[in-house]
Formats: C-alpha cells, structure tokens, sequence
C-alpha cells in the first residue's frame, strides 16, 4: 500500500496526543478538584463555586490544547522526517 491510500485506525499524531493529554490531565484534574475542594467560601458570602466552572471546564480546555499541540507537532515531525 502506497502512502497515499487510506489507511484506517488512530493516526500516530493522534495516539501521540491522546497519550499525553491522558498523562498531563489526570494531574491537572486532580490538583483542580483539591484547590476546589479546600477553597470554601467564607460565612455569610455569596461566592460562586462550581465543579464545572474550576474544575471541569479549564482541565477540558487543557487538555483539548495539548491534544492538538502534541498531534500537530508529530505530525510536522513525521512530514518532516520523509
């Protein structure tokens, strides 16, 4: 099969990306949901806490960056090589 043909499954970039999004999320994650958990708001005070809001929502964007970062570099690195 020629490089130019169709070649299905998970594309290395993508494996690449997905691997270390894994490793740098789950740490991020949980340091997150510990600074959520241990910053309670103060008596009396409307404060406006939420999992999704500082928690959620920042490691998903964290990670969707270094998933694209690390599949666009791997693949630059693959082009380039050839």
């Amino acid at each position: 099969m020629s490089d130019n043909q169709y070649r299905g499954g998970p594309s290395v970039g993508g494996m690449w990306g997905c691997g270390v999004a894994a490793l740098l999320g789950a740490p991020l994650f949980a340091v997150l949901i510990v600074g959520d958990a241990l910053g309670d708001c103060a008596p009396d005070i409307n404060c406006h806490k939420g999992f999704l809001s500082h928690v959620a929502l920042p490691t998903a964007i964290a990670v969707t960056l270094i998933f694209v970062a690390v599949r666009a570099l791997v693949g630059f690195i693959r082009r380039d090589g050839r």
